[in-house]
């Protein structure tokens, strides 16, 4: 299947527009440090946010969103567009695969990362997912949703401020960073939503 891209549109967690950001009106883009130099990046303005229609905040269901903004960017060096992956397939547990986020590096700090940071985590079977080992169906981790974190010793995961960032699995979206329960732990590996 081919995709075609579009670099008038941003993907990301409709949680991010209904709890965290509500009024926000600009993307920045092609940025490392949010404090930084910032010369190589795009500023645009949003247009119009489309959430995801079957949104549950409460549940964590459905929790997508596209932006469209009010021109289209061009790619720079720091300023490039996702390929898409296979939306339809779950990825199979044991995938190693990319998060990134400017979020809080741990579950104390009181503030995010000034720079983009980003972790290997693995695929979780869904059903091991939902097992009482990790959520124990609470929430209950459905088809849409893609359960990964750290299966070694190393504890590798997305924390609080990572929501609506990218889930890369050989290299292509498969999804945005959803919810996860504190971070840094085994038992509540990080959710990303795609579909």
């Amino acid at each position: 299947m081919k995709t075609e891209h579009t670099n008038s549109h941003v993907l990301l967690a409709s949680i991010l527009l209904t709890h965290e950001f509500p009024s926000f009106t600009k993307v920045i883009l092609g940025v490392h440090s949010i404090k930084g130099d910032v010369k190589d990046s795009r500023q645009v303005r949003k247009v119009k946010s489309f959430p995801h229609p079957c949104y549950d905040a409460t549940e964590y269901i459905n929790d997508l969103m596209l932006l469209k903004l009010d021109k289209p960017v061009k790619q720079t060096k720091t300023v490039k567009c996702l390929p898409l992956g296979d939306t339809i397939k779950y990825p199979a547990a044991g995938t190693s695969c990319l998060v990134a986020g400017w979020g809080k590096t741990n579950n104390i700090a009181k503030t995010v990362s000034d720079v983009l940071r980003s972790v290997n985590v693995t695929v979780i079977d869904r059903m091991e997912c939902n097992s009482p080992k990790h959520y124990n169906l609470k929430p209950f981790i459905t088809r849409g949703q893609i359960c990964a974190g750290s299966v070694m010793k190393e504890v590798a995961d997305t924390c609080g401020g990572d929501s609506g960032g990218p889930l890369l699995c050989n290299g292509a979206l498969v999804g945005v960073t959803s919810f996860g329960k504190n971070c840094g732990m085994k038992k509540f590996p990080a959710m990303a939503f795609f579909n």
